[in-house]
């Protein structure tokens, strides 16, 4: 897998630097004095010079229009959230991280404001405990999932005493979520909201954007589910126009990325970028490595369907067997195509840039140093 650290290089204004990164001194202009008589010699001796030729101007980075997946302050650049509590390096809560733009392409660098704020302090709004341990074991991801323009919160419960529920927090805007104690900031994801056919409850959830074709203003969510007996699969659960509201679950035939069904392996990490709703694919055993682009579902009609989209190997051997708190999606450097971010369980955080994507062959996985989130 092609790798390489990357860091990122603050230069101050009027510094002169070569291609090598180094500080050079700057050079010193003289003014010569020429007389009047001698300067009209000189004109005359020596001929005209051709005008230089126009430097070349740079490329500008291509950033893709329109709202952008994961911003959670409105300032155009991705922001990563993390799930804490214990066994993920991190104190319990919902931690946010503001991404840290490039002064000199305007773009996300990979790296991010740290250390990160605890957002999840007043808890989930439903236990009444006012505590972030309410978030200790669940899934968070963000999305426009209240139907206006700024992303919010939705986590969900994958085990424990509230396994199968969930609930959407209103964002704030400014990358923290509004209090869900107080009314009109919280709602309820139940459990009869999600469930498939076989009763079985969501082993994670994702934000499917309107994959469906169907934009009804709420984002549709996108999970795996199933059962050693009947099998894993799949699972797409369309929205209704309210927030917190899904109906059943269409249950996608598609197997795995290498052509299993062993999909309780695998954990999806989704974003959306101009091209459409885009789907990371992990398998921690094996270290395969996924990327799905234009993502979408057809629905047969019967309770079933499948995702129609591209596939791309991204990386073999990529963190295999490592355990990692967060996997988020974001098109980080806003190039249009997909990013990685991961904060393991030691709290510590790193980007993976991507680019390359072939039909044919790994992409060019390009990592920054890991850092401490807190």
């Amino acid at each position: 897998m092609p790798s390489e650290l990357a860091d990122v290089d603050y230069l101050a204004e009027g510094k002169i630097v070569n291609d090598m990164g180094e500080q050079m001194a700057s050079p010193t202009r003289r003014l010569l004095a020429w007389t009047a008589p001698a300067a009209l010699a000189l004109a005359a001796l020596v001929p005209a010079l051709p005008a230089p030729a126009a430097a070349k101007p740079k490329p500008a980075p291509v950033v893709t229009t329109g709202p952008v997946d994961k911003d959670l302050n409105g300032d155009g650049v991705p922001d990563l959230i993390a799930v804490g509590g214990p066994g993920t390096g991190l104190g319990s809560g919902v931690w946010s991280a503001l991404g840290v733009k490039s002064r000199k392409t305007g773009v996300g660098t990979g790296q991010v404001q740290t250390p990160a704020t605890n957002i999840g302090l007043h808890g989930n709004g439903v236990t009444g405990n006012n505590s972030p341990a309410d978030f200790d074991g669940a899934q968070v991801f963000t999305g426009r999932f209240a139907g206006v323009d700024r992303q919010d919160f939705v986590y969900y419960n994958p085990a424990g005493v509230s396994a199968g529920n969930g609930g959407l927090i209103i964002g704030a805007g400014d990358g923290t979520m509004t209090n869900p104690n107080l009314s009109g900031n919280q709602c309820t994801i139940g459990y009869d909201n999600l469930i498939d056919a076989n009763g079985n409850i969501p082993l994670q959830l994702t934000n499917a954007f309107q994959a469906d074709g169907v934009d009804n203003g709420i984002p549709d969510l996108l999970g795996i589910s199933g059962d050693p007996t009947n099998g894993y699969r799949l699972g797409y659960h369309p929205s209704w126009p309210a927030p917190c509201l899904y109906y059943g679950v269409t249950t996608l035939t598609n197997p795995t990325p290498t052509g299993g069904t062993d999909w309780q392996n695998w954990s999806i990490a989704s974003t959306e970028t101009s091209s459409g709703a885009a789907l990371f694919l992990r398998n921690a055993t094996t270290g395969d490595l996924y990327l799905w682009t234009g993502v979408t579902m057809v629905d047969n009609g019967d309770g079933t369907g499948s995702l129609t989209r591209t596939q791309y190997q991204v990386a073999a051997n990529w963190n295999t067997g490592v355990a990692i708190g967060t996997l988020e999606a974001a098109d980080i450097n806003a190039d249009g195509t997909p990013d990685l971010w991961t904060v393991m369980t030691d709290g510590t955080y790193r980007a993976y840039l991507i680019s390359g994507l072939s039909t044919s062959g790994t992409a060019t996985v390009t990592a920054t140093r890991a850092q401490r989130l807190v």
